[in-house]
């Protein structure tokens, strides 16, 4: 019998999610958005997809909440295309992304993905119990304001500093949190699979996705906050970052000891991947994604 597709609505009761005094997890299942609150200012943490940016806005003016700092963890769609919503609804907050941020969102070939991608994901959502509050976006986030952390940066929000650490590995513009011992990771372990690791996406470059990865490790984290599928905390933290090494490594010795062609191993980890949380997005993206991969993996030893 085929699994059926996780609902969100099964974990609505789960956010806002505390993680502390000073951070709460906002969004829902799928998409995690992180606040963190000081005694003067607060930031946001990722941004989410526009399906359920009106969910956010709800969460935080439940909590009497009204951001100071709006951060893109990257550029990629379902981190970036809820962020218009958030610089409508808090006109007064700073955006803050990393270098090339911009530069990949109004590549020409980037602003239909996204928008498609929006739309799909959007759908995705309604399909798995969640009702968008608004249409999908119909034109790429605007980056022209935004401030670029070009360095490590340290946001004093009062009583608590959210350190800004530009990495990379995954995505152009890529940032990652951190708060005492909480680590804000995006996307930088890979694809958070609940109960069965992670997928690794190291798309511009394996080295440097590992380097973030042993960086992270070195951290020493209680708690690791991926933007899928809720964190990891305390043991389930130490031994999801040592998986997404592990998992990196592989596929890495998979692709370099293959016998296939790259085409037949392209659809062989399609065939393996495409499942569960990842149907949220395209089959067409998730293809992609592997063939940079593959890619990314046979660059490792060149």
């Amino acid at each position: 019998m085929k699994k059926p597709l996780p609902r969100a609505d099964n974990h609505a009761a789960d956010f806002p999610m505390p993680l502390s005094a000073r951070v709460t997890v906002l969004g829902n299942y799928f998409i995690n958005l992180f606040l963190i609150k000081g005694g003067r200012k607060t930031a946001l943490f990722e941004t989410g997809i526009s399906g359920i940016i009106d969910t956010v806005i709800s969460q935080l003016e439940a909590l009497g909440v009204t951001p100071d700092y709006l951060i893109l963890s990257h550029p990629h769609s379902d981190h970036a295309t809820g962020l218009p919503g958030l610089m409508e609804r808090f006109p007064d907050a700073v955006v803050l992304a990393g270098t090339g941020a911009e530069e990949f969102i109004t590549h020409p070939k980037a602003g239909s993905l996204m928008l498609a991608e929006d739309a799909f994901m959007s759908k995705g959502l309604l399909h798995r119990g969640i009702t968008p509050g608004r249409p999908p976006i119909d034109s790429v986030p605007d980056l022209s304001d935004a401030q670029i952390i070009t360095d490590t940066t340290i946001l004093d929000l009062g009583g608590v500093t959210l350190e800004l650490i530009p990495v990379s590995g995954h995505s152009p513009g890529n940032i990652i949190g951190k708060v005492q011992d909480i680590v804000f990771c995006s996307d930088s372990l890979g694809f958070h699979f609940p109960g069965r690791g992670f997928w690794p996406l190291f798309f511009t470059g394996a080295k440097p996705f590992l380097s973030t990865l042993a960086s992270i490790q070195n951290m020493a984290p209680a708690i690791i906050c991926p933007a899928h599928q809720g964190p990891l905390k305390h043991d389930a933290a130490t031994k999801g970052i040592q998986a997404a090494i592990d998992a990196a490594h592989f596929f890495i010795n998979r692709v370099i000891h293959t016998k296939l062609s790259d085409r037949k191993l392209v659809a062989q980890l399609l065939e393996e991947s495409y499942r569960d949380e990842f149907t949220l997005y395209t089959k067409e993206n998730i293809q992609n994604c592997n063939q940079l991969l593959v890619k990314r993996a046979r660059q490792f030893v060149s």
